[in-house]
């Protein structure tokens, strides 16, 4: 084989694999349907959880979380597209994490659905119920409630009071 058609035939395999690998612009940065009986604030949470855009138009930006060779576009969540990194990301459309593969590193991913939260909470023996104050310190400061660091891949997130609490909001939406 030549190789001229050794070239050819390899960026045509490499053109192949990006392009499958690419989403169409239209399906990023979307919400499920479930979402949309959603009443305020949840639905403002659900949008935040989904696309990393509030629908006050306040900025959501991050620090940490995954190294993802540049994907995240400098930190910042606006809106745009290639700027992906969303709770939905890691944690999944229903909030039950796992482990994934992100940018060729397993990742495993906590259960944020409330429930979950709550029920740890419980476990671990707290007085008192979870509240956005323990949701505010482990999205921002990257702790648990008794003191505990959340996993490095975790980013720490920056928003709003109002848009923190509509994200709480959200997740006491989704299923048990």
């Amino acid at each position: 084989m030549s190789p001229t058609r050794f070239l050819f035939g390899a960026s045509c395999a490499l053109l192949l694999t990006t392009l499958a690998a690419c989403q169409p612009a239209g399906q990023r940065n979307s919400m499920p349907a479930s979402t949309q009986g959603l009443e305020t604030p949840a639905k403002n949470g659900a949008r935040i959880y989904f696309t990393g855009v509030s629908e006050r138009g306040t900025p959501l930006s991050h620090t940490g979380g995954p190294d993802l060779g540049g994907a995240m576009m400098g930190g910042t969540m606006m809106g745009g597209y290639g700027q992906w990194l969303t709770c939905a990301s890691c944690h999944g459309p229903e909030g039950r994490g796992g482990k994934h593969l992100m940018h060729m590193r397993v990742m495993d991913a906590a259960d944020i659905r409330y429930a979950a939260l709550r029920t740890m909470s419980e476990l671990k023996g707290r007085q008192r119920p979870y509240d956005l104050d323990d949701f505010r310190q482990q999205v921002e400061q990257g702790r648990h409630p008794d003191g505990e660091e959340v996993k490095a891949d975790m980013p720490r997130w920056k928003m709003s009071d109002a848009d923190l609490a509509d994200l709480f909001a959200f997740l006491k939406t989704l299923p048990e």
